[in-house]
């Protein structure tokens, strides 16, 4: 049975080593940073941040399968940006620089803000999903739809948005959010080291 509500406190770490398993391989992080078990500490480091920096102010959810965490999302409200990179830096962000490597993570972190710019341009009840993330094991079998549908969207609309937007850097996830009634509304492109990286932003209008 699929269950979805808010994150616990003590679901944290949960969450985090789920969304470190799913991510660790995906393009977005792999066109920056090459070696996999220093991606993979990089990761786990820059979620451990993100989880606590934003505490108070994203809504975390969860997705749980028979009582299993089968996915995580974070929901930004409107209004709500990113931390200072003081306020990263003083809650050991310095740490990501040392996994991923000072250039790197540089040109990664100035990636992802010019990667979330065209959604955090949009209108003033406009909700952003920083992160929607189903673990690979659940992968496949319709959970993330539902979240999406069931949990994320009804949550936006019951605190007064009027629109959920994100973007991603992946083909499959492209389909995904289409299928799921978003449009795409930018598209742009990042090189780094001779590697591409393709950042497509969606939205979906709450009704």
């Amino acid at each position: 049975m699929l269950t979805f509500e808010k994150m616990h406190l003590e679901q944290r770490e949960e969450c985090i080593s789920l969304a470190v398993r799913a991510q660790k391989d995906y393009v977005y992080l792999t066109n920056y940073i090459f070696d996999d078990q220093r991606r993979r500490k990089f990761l786990e480091c820059a979620l451990k941040i993100e989880f606590h920096v934003n505490e108070g102010n994203a809504v975390f959810l969860t997705a749980n399968n028979d009582r299993s965490l089968a996915a995580v999302a974070m929901l930004c409200p409107p209004g709500v940006r990113r931390p200072s990179d003081i306020t990263y830096l003083k809650a050991g962000f310095w740490k990501a620089f040392l996994y991923g490597g000072f250039h790197n993570v540089c040109s990664w972190t100035a990636m992802n803000d010019k990667a979330c710019a065209p959604c955090h341009e949009q209108s003033e009840k406009a909700w952003y999903l920083s992160m929607l993330t189903v673990d690979p094991a659940n992968q496949g079998n319709g959970i993330g739809s539902r979240f999406i549908q069931e949990c994320i969207i009804p949550t936006v609309k019951s605190r007064g948005g009027d629109k959920l937007c994100l973007f991603t850097n992946s083909e499959i996830n492209r389909k995904f959010y289409i299928k799921n009634g978003f449009h795409e509304f930018d598209a742009r492109e990042f090189t780094y080291k001779g590697k591409k990286l393709g950042s497509w932003s969606y939205c979906i209008d709450i009704k």
